[in-house]
């Protein structure tokens, strides 16, 4: 009988160790990197907007880096890298920063999944290449920027609710016009 619980007792401490789980609120990033010319450079967590704060660093160390952090609620961050320091095209990704393993690929293909609005931040992302995608020709401009005004606001209405539909208006208020900012003010619930 004591040999056992012994054995139960053994079991549970095992499953336990395994069974490892976030602390509340913590988020784990960790990274790929698949462009070589990247190896050895600061990766930046960034303001997604202003882009001007960055909030933590560290450097891309055999192809991976990686993220630690606490929230307490939800956060849209933006990943920032370059591959020299005056690099004029830099690799930037959104990135939902919430409790849980989030994962991002960076190289030829951009991602970012592990998380339920990291799927959905990528799904937009996906639906905003698809956008841009599109063939245009013989439509004059105001048309194209009309087209893209109602597709973003769109987007920020599928995403109400959510750190993605607000992210999206922040992003690009300048590209809807006054009545679309209105709408998309008016769903989020802000001023």
């Amino acid at each position: 009988m004591k040999r056992n619980l012994t054995g139960v007792l053994l079991m549970g401490l095992i499953m336990g160790a395994c069974n490892h789980t976030p602390k509340e609120g913590a988020y784990h990033l960790r990274g790929v990197v698949t462009n070589e010319k990247l190896e050895g450079r600061t990766i930046y967590l960034r303001d997604a907007i202003e882009g001007v704060v960055r909030y933590d660093s560290t450097t891309v160390s055999e192809g991976r880096f990686m993220f630690n952090g606490k929230v307490t609620a939800p956060q849209v961050r933006e990943l920032f890298i370059q591959e020299t320091d005056s690099d004029h095209f830099p690799v930037t990704l959104p990135v939902v920063l919430e409790p849980g393993e989030i994962n991002a690929k960076i190289g030829d293909i951009v991602l970012v999944e592990g998380t339920g609005l990291n799927e959905e931040m990528m799904q937009t992302l996906m639906a905003l290449d698809e956008f841009r995608g599109r063939d245009f020709t013989g439509k004059e401009i105001n048309e194209i920027k009309e087209a893209f005004g109602g597709f973003v606001l769109e987007q920020i209405v599928k995403h109400a609710g959510s750190p993605v539909g607000n992210y999206l208006y922040e992003a690009y208020q300048n590209k809807l016009s006054e009545n679309q900012q209105t709408e998309a003010r008016k769903t989020l619930g802000i001023g």
